[in-house]
């Protein structure tokens, strides 16, 4: 019955995180990524009951979670390339910075490549309660070059529970010249989406 009632609980929280993403998400996820990402969830359910109370509440890398990727047909290894590390300089406040990259190299982008959005959003869900917010979302130009790269620090104020587990899911996609006309990359095996930083504050 437990076991059931976390299942349950699994499949809200996807539902939830899904319909938050749906700005970003380039492939309109079907059932078998449905089916993943709430297997991935009720493993994470299972194992945060099994921790111990006493231990520190601020965890970083959730298993089962962090490197999930929501597009089956992209290659994830290109936002991985992303480094995303958080931290909180005060209370009620979020910094995320990522480590410098050279974009030419780090991401796999398509010939005729102008510029790559980088597009964010922050999930919290209240495990307690089962209901999801969204904290903050954004997005990022950066250029198509084979220099490096330095990504501004964002900062947000986040008002979380103890309980509260924190995703941040990221998605490129690559704005292409053709024809003297700069456009989005319509393919969607080249646009990864996925949680590059998943945790508990």
């Amino acid at each position: 019955v437990h076991s059931g009632l976390n299942f349950g609980k699994a499949s809200k929280i996807c539902r939830q995180i899904r319909n938050q993403l749906v700005t970003i998400n380039p492939s309109k996820s079907g059932s078998r990524a449905i089916h993943r990402f709430t297997g991935a969830l009720n493993k994470y359910i299972g194992w945060q009951e099994k921790q111990d109370p006493a231990s520190p509440v601020r965890q970083n890398g959730l298993p089962f979670i962090q490197g999930f990727q929501f597009n089956e047909q992209a290659d994830l290894s290109s936002i991985m390339a992303i480094r995303v590390t958080t931290s909180h300089p005060e209370p009620g406040l979020m910094e995320i910075r990522f480590a410098p990259f050279v974009p030419g190299e780090a991401l796999q982008a398509p010939y005729h490549t102008d510029h790559i959005l980088l597009k964010w959003i922050i999930t919290s869900t209240n495990l307690a309660n089962v209901e999801t917010g969204k904290p903050a979302m954004g997005e990022m130009r950066i250029p198509y070059v084979h220099e490096l790269f330095q990504p501004p620090v964002i900062s947000i104020p986040v008002l979380t529970k103890p309980e509260s587990m924190m995703l941040m899911v990221l998605a490129l996609q690559y704005m292409v010249n053709k024809k003297d006309e700069i456009q989005l990359l319509g393919d969607v095996k080249k646009l990864p989406c996925g949680v590059v930083w998943a945790g508990r504050w």
